[in-house]
């Protein structure tokens, strides 16, 4: 065999696995830290969409959720359910939109909050602006007059779409 041939070979294959261990233990190390400061905000998004809350129930072990619903906490004040907040994770055109939603105990939106994207800058811009999110405020199930918005579509689509997921899941742990 040629030594030319098998040596440049050996030698990428080398580095490639020396980057993608540096790259294991970078990760390892950044993860806790990428996952508490998620929690933190997120945390801190609810106190903001339920001011008047004084605690967040998680509920957990709920059957037949739609799958882009990956929490929900019950806020509470002085004992009284004030409504329920969904933590959502809508695929999008460029990945994941993580969004946090309130509701009330009649099933109306109260507020939703983008919490991260990875969709692409400039064109979907106006699907996490405050002046788009505000149209959901007082929507039921039905999201009447949410339209999608032009050159956004998937991205606005997919941000709709898991709105009404969280008012699904309302409904269905309210049901019981």
């Amino acid at each position: 065999m040629n030594k030319d041939f098998f040596m440049p070979i050996i030698v990428l294959s080398l580095i490639c696995l020396f980057v993608s261990g540096a790259l294991a233990v970078v990760n390892n190390v950044t993860l806790p830290k990428i996952e508490a400061d998620a929690a933190a905000r997120a945390k801190d998004e609810m106190g903001k969409i339920m001011p008047l809350a004084d605690e967040f129930i998680e509920i957990v072990n709920i059957n037949n959720l739609p799958r882009t619903i990956t929490g929900i906490f019950k806020a509470n004040n002085a004992g009284d359910t004030l409504g329920y907040l969904f933590m959502i994770s809508s695929p999008g055109y460029g990945g994941d939109i993580n969004i946090i939603c309130g509701v009330d105990n009649n099933g109306r939106i109260i507020k939703t909050q983008v919490l991260s994207h990875t969709e692409t800058k400039g064109m979907t811009d106006p699907v996490f602006e405050d002046s788009h999110q505000s149209k959901y405020i007082g929507k039921d199930k039905m999201l009447d007059g949410i339209d999608a918005i032009t050159g956004a579509t998937v991205s606005s689509n997919a941000y709709k779409n898991g709105i009404r997921d969280s008012l699904t899941a309302f409904e269905i742990i309210t049901s019981k």
